[in-house]
């Protein structure tokens, strides 16, 4: 599985795996930052976690061709961030603080052909409970797949932070935190 990643304020870090796989099936987009010159290329797309032999994956799909796929093809080593939740607070003596719950890490993105790649679209399709049948799913896409490149990001390293007593839920409302998604203390 992959390795922590230490964190400045070491009460606000999300140290069991449990908790972590949990947070990442509540979010649906990430941020990629790849290599670039001069600067990184930032792009979101969705994503779908998975584990497969004791590692984490997060799947992603896109054009075979384009920035993110020629820069990947050149360096499949990246960075990513996941904003579970986030809520600025501001209060009337002027202090403010953010109630947030993040994920960032890093690892090598795999490229995915063939009936795996078939695979990876129907398990994000199947994340995003896609009322379709596996197969018959399989058999819409085969043809897609002349343009479509499926991504397997294998996660090497992560932390996950929150801060603040409430997380969002897939209704997009703030609720209190449950005990599986608060900070050590």
């Amino acid at each position: 599985m992959f390795a922590f990643i230490l964190v400045r304020k070491a009460l606000r870090a999300v140290t069991s795996v449990e908790q972590v796989l949990q947070a990442l099936n509540t979010a649906q987009e990430m941020t990629l930052a790849i290599k670039d010159e001069p600067y990184p290329y930032a792009v979101t797309v969705n994503y779908a976690p998975v584990v497969r032999d004791d590692e984490l994956y997060l799947l992603f799909h896109g054009a075979k061709a384009g920035r993110k796929f020629t820069l990947l093809k050149r360096d499949p080593n990246c960075a990513f961030t996941i904003t579970l939740r986030t809520n600025t607070l501001i209060y009337p003596d002027c202090r403010s603080t953010n109630h947030f719950a993040s994920i960032c890490g890093e690892g090598e993105v795999l490229f995915v052909e063939g009936e795996e790649a078939l695979d990876v679209l129907a398990d994000m399709m199947a994340f995003y409970k896609a009322p379709i049948e596996r197969e018959a799913l399989k058999e819409k896409m085969r043809p897609k797949l002349a343009a479509t490149q499926a991504f397997a990001l294998k996660v090497s390293a992560l932390a996950m932070k929150v801060n603040g007593e409430a997380l969002a839920t897939d209704d997009g409302h703030m609720h209190p935190a449950t005990a599986e998604l608060t900070p050590k203390e």
